[in-house]
Parts: structure tokens; C-alpha cells; sequence
């Protein structure tokens, strides 16, 4: 009996649903839309009839077309949603004037009332920064938290979230005149990412120290030190050969005979000869003996090759020893 008092009522409504309709494109679009949906009605197919009334009140909202699409709700079950078109018709037909249709949109949302489910929302005490509820696909103002508001029957799906937080989701199903509260926990926070090792590179083990260059190394110290020690013979040798120019000619190396000053002189520059060999057999020892350590405490991976050697240098003071090769 409901179906057909709604599929009357629509095409009474229809008869004055255009008189306030706009011109325009628009317009035309939204009455083709209007027509097709009556047309549905009158086939009892409400479910199909109810978006081409949606369709057509965005391209006109005019009143008719409100209180079919109203009528269609209804019908299919979302009497919330259908009350709430019944509460703007009424104002708006109040508004102009428009008393049979005032009347009858208060009759249908005062018979709706008490067959309406509700649904109360609260969050926690203090939600965190940028927190957003929402019923479906509609955001619920935190004004009307706890707040039990009319909501069409059947399975509404519900979360919350915020940034930093991990969402809360929930399914609520209501029932006609039935209240129902739901209370949502606490958010949890969303775990830190642990920030990841620092990439390190990996690290050779050391390789032992080249033999070859262990022995290069005793070789190049063993060589300075011998020549350290030839170094130290002929300082003596200058040191004697010194002793006796001064023996032979005295203190201050005059001598009184020709034969004298001839062997005076020679023995000052074999002193004179052995002393600068001596120096730079010194010299190039410790320089030898320098670099044997250097060697040793820088020796590369085996896998280098080193090669290095002791040559004899003559220059115009006398000889001397010189450290040659690749390091």
C-alpha cells in the first residue's frame, strides 16, 4: 500500500515540480532526467529511479524534484536521508507559500521520526593534531561528537585518523529506531622507521708485510751499518796519517829540510783523503741504515713489487755509497 501512495504521490508532485525550474540548458537536462525517473516509479523500480531524481535536483533544485527524490529514499530504506529532504522541502514550500506541499512534507517527516536509527560518534578526550572522523564517505564535524544524529539503517563503515597515527577502522550496522554509540580508542602511533646503518665499507683484512721487502730492508741496514764501520776505519787512518805530519814537522807543521816538507805533505793529504772518505762513508751509512727502517716500517702488501740497492758514487771530494730503486 506504501508503493502505491508514493508512485500517487510523485505524480501529483510532478505536475508542479518544473514551475519553479530554471532556464537554460540546465533545465532541460534536469527535466529529461525528472521524467526518466518517474517513468521508473511507475514501474516500481525505485532503486534505479532514485539516482536520475539526484541527477536532476543537481541540475535544478527545484522543490518538486526534492520531494520525489525524498519519496524515493524512502522507499528504498535510507528513510534518514529522506526525512532530511522532507525537514528542506517543508522550509522551503513554507518560504514560498507553497502550503499543501509544507503539509504533506511534515506529515511524511513526522511519520519517520520514530522508525529513524541513530548513531552517536565520540572521540577520545584530545585527539591529536589534524584528527578526522568520518561515517562512510562524509567527515563528521567535531562539533557533533557524542552527539546521537540520524542515520539511515544498514552497515556504515567508520574511521579516524591523523598524521604520525595508524587509522582506526570500524563497521556499525543499525537498525530502525535503535540507538547505537560507538566510542573510538585512543589512536596508536605510527612505529618510528629505525633509520637504516650507515653503509660502511668493508674493510680487507691486512695483508702481511712482502718478505722480499723485509729482507731488502735488513739488506739496505746491514749495507749502512758496514759502511758506517769503513767510515770509522778511515777516520782512523786520517786520524793516524794527521799524528804523523805533526810528529814529523811539529805542532805547527813547518818543516826544517826539503825531504821533510815533501813527507809532511804527503801525509796531510792522505789524512786530508781518508777524513772526507771517512765522512762520506758516514754519511751514506746512516742515510742507509735510515732508509732500511723506512722500508721495513712502510712495506707494501706482497702483492707490490719493491726493489731498491746500494750503488758506490764517486764525486770531486771522494766516494761515497747512494740508495737507489723503487719504493
Amino acid at each position: 500500500m506504501r508503493q502505491v501512495l508514493g508512485a500517487i504521490i510523485v505524480v501529483l508532485v510532478a505536475g508542479h515540480a518544473h514551475a519553479q525550474s530554471q532556464s537554460g540548458g540546465s533545465s532541460a537536462l534536469a527535466e529529461q532526467l525528472f521524467n526518466q525517473g518517474r517513468d521508473l516509479v511507475k514501474a516500481n523500480q525505485w532503486a534505479d529511479a532514485c539516482p536520475k531524481f539526484e541527477a536532476s535536483l543537481r541540475y535544478d533544485p527545484v522543490l518538486g524534484t526534492r520531494l520525489n527524490l525524498a519519496t524515493c529514499y524512502e522507499h528504498i530504506g535510507k528513510i534518514a536521508s529522506a526525512w532530511g529532504l522532507y525537514r528542506e522541502s517543508m522550509e522551503l514550500a513554507t518560504k514560498a507559500g507553497d502550503t499543501k506541499r509544507a503539509e504533506y512534507a511534515q506529515r511524511q517527516a513526522t511519520a519517520l521520526e520514530r522508525r529513524l536509527p541513530k548513531l552517536a560518534i565520540s572521540a577520545p578526550p584530545i585527539p591529536p593534531a589534524d584528527y578526522v572522523v568520518k561515517r562512510d564517505d562524509t567527515t563528521v564535524d567535531a562539533g557533533a561528537f557524542g552527539v546521537a544524529l540520524y542515520v539511515d539503517p544498514g552497515t556504515h563503515k567508520v574511521t579516524a585518523s591523523a598524521p604520525g597515527f595508524e587509522p582506526f577502522a570500524v563497521s556499525v550496522t543499525l537498525v530502525e529506531g535503535k540507538t547505537e554509540t560507538l566510542a573510538i580508542p585512543n589512536l596508536v602511533a605510527t612505529p618510528v622507521a629505525a633509520a637504516a646503518p650507515a653503509r660502511q665499507t668493508p674493510t680487507e683484512p691486512a695483508a702481511p708485510a712482502s718478505p722480499t721487502r723485509k729482507y731488502m730492508a735488513l739488506g739496505i741496514g746491514g749495507a749502512g751499518v758496514a759502511a758506517v764501520a769503513v767510515g770509522l776505519v778511515f777516520g782512523a787512518k786520517a786520524n793516524s796519517s794527521f799524528r804523523d805530519a805533526k810528529t814529523l814537522c811539529g805542532p805547527t807543521l813547518v818543516c826544517s829540510n826539503d825531504a821533510d816538507y815533501a813527507r809532511d805533505k804527503k801525509l796531510m793529504s792522505d789524512a786530508r783523503s781518508a777524513a772526507t772518505t771517512s765522512t762520506v762513508l758516514m754519511i751514506g751509512g746512516g742515510a742507509a741504515i735510515a732508509a732500511g727502517v723506512v722500508v721495513l716500517l712502510t712495506a707494501p702488501r706482497s702483492a707490490e713489487r719493491t726493489t731498491a740497492r746500494l750503488v758506490p758514487i764517486v764525486h770531486g771530494s771522494g766516494t761515497g755509497l747512494a740508495l737507489a730503486g723503487e719504493f
